[in-house]
């Protein structure tokens, strides 16, 4: 996939602005407060639907407008392009929390799978469904044990099929991790985990449904006390660590972000691997934390096939040559003259 050109209207502090990439990869450069995560964030939410920063509407919208459009040109690899548009109402991140790193996970899987849509949605409703039956309980018995059996055995089976999508998919990161941190630094020794709670990993699915579907039922006692679910691929945690740092426990900031950034790249190249279509890589401001010395070994860890759009202040410490430079105080006068 190559992006071959992005408009914002309205969109955070861009009133109008146009940045030709023509499916290149690009360095995208100005001053601190020009704009240019905002690009970024304009881009992933043309890919996911919603903004990294876990923005609503409101705050995506430029201060005085009503609303905001963002337009991208897409090419696939046989070379059909397609026009993507976001605007207002059409509208996560390894910060250390479980359920952020659960929804990295969901957000990429929903992308390459779509099984994995049907699997979630359902397994969300029935948790919601079950989670109600719970606190009635606590306010008194009545509720009816088929309604109890009907969603067990939904969470059952969807939560077998969400927690071997989760952790296949995390397999092949982690090799795709460990590849690619030989190549900038042996001594880091990322890693990626999956920790779903039940250890059914080599259990024959329909022998892991029904085991999962008597706990549940085990449970319900203790639940209903808490009022809540309490197992399950909404509780399922995702272990990263760097150095033999968890990224929450102790690695420094510039550790943190070379994980995320080496993570971010081994999920592309599953991507690629899978669909056999490379994505677009995007990499905001990677010198203001990352050590200058990794800048240039990173920066080549991304194939040819792949476009790649990064941002800076400034020129980096090391840029392949392949890059082509894009101020953006230039995309938006272009837009004005226009």
């Amino acid at each position: 996939m190559r992006l071959q050109s992005i408009e914002l209207r309205e969109f955070r502090n861009h009133r109008e602005a146009r940045f030709d990439l023509r499916g290149d990869s690009v360095l995208v450069t100005g001053e601190n407060g020009s704009g240019k995560t905002n690009l970024i964030e304009a881009v992933v939410l043309l890919s996911i639907g919603r903004s990294f920063r876990g923005a609503r509407d409101p705050a995506l919208t430029r201060r005085g407008a009503a609303t905001f459009e963002i337009r991208g040109l897409v090419e696939d690899r046989l070379g059909v392009t397609s026009e993507i548009v976001a605007r207002g109402e059409d509208v996560a991140v390894l910060n250390g929390g479980p359920a952020s790193r659960r929804r990295f996970l969901d957000v990429a899987l929903c992308q390459l799978e779509s099984a994995y849509v049907g699997s979630l949605r359902d397994y969300t409703a029935a948790l919601r469904q079950r989670n109600r039956l719970l606190i009635a309980e606590r306010h008194g018995p009545g509720t009816d044990p088929n309604e109890w059996s009907a969603w067990e055995e939904i969470l059952a089976r969807t939560g077998v099929a969400l927690d071997r999508r989760r952790r296949t998919l995390c397999a092949e990161m982690g090799r795709n991790l460990r590849e690619l941190s030989q190549q900038v630094d042996p001594t880091l020794d990322p890693t990626v985990e999956y920790h779903d709670g039940f250890g059914d990993s080599g259990t024959l699915e329909e022998a892991a449904v029904a085991t999962r579907l008597q706990l549940l039922e085990r449970a319900r006692p203790r639940d209903r006390r808490m009022g809540w679910t309490m197992n399950g691929p909404h509780r399922a945690r995702l272990h990263c660590a760097i150095g033999g740092e968890e990224l929450s426990e102790g690695a420094s900031r510039g550790y943190s972000r070379l994980y995320s950034i080496l993570l971010r790249l081994a999920l592309a190249r599953a991507f690629e691997e899978r669909q056999n279509d490379p994505p677009v890589v995007l990499l905001d401001d990677p010198e203001s934390e990352l050590d200058p010395r990794w800048i240039g070994r990173v920066l080549k860890l991304v194939p040819e096939s792949s476009q790649l759009v990064v941002t800076a202040c400034r020129e980096l410490s090391e840029t392949p040559s392949r890059y082509r430079r894009l101020p953006i105080d230039a995309a938006a006068l272009a837009s004005s003259a226009a």
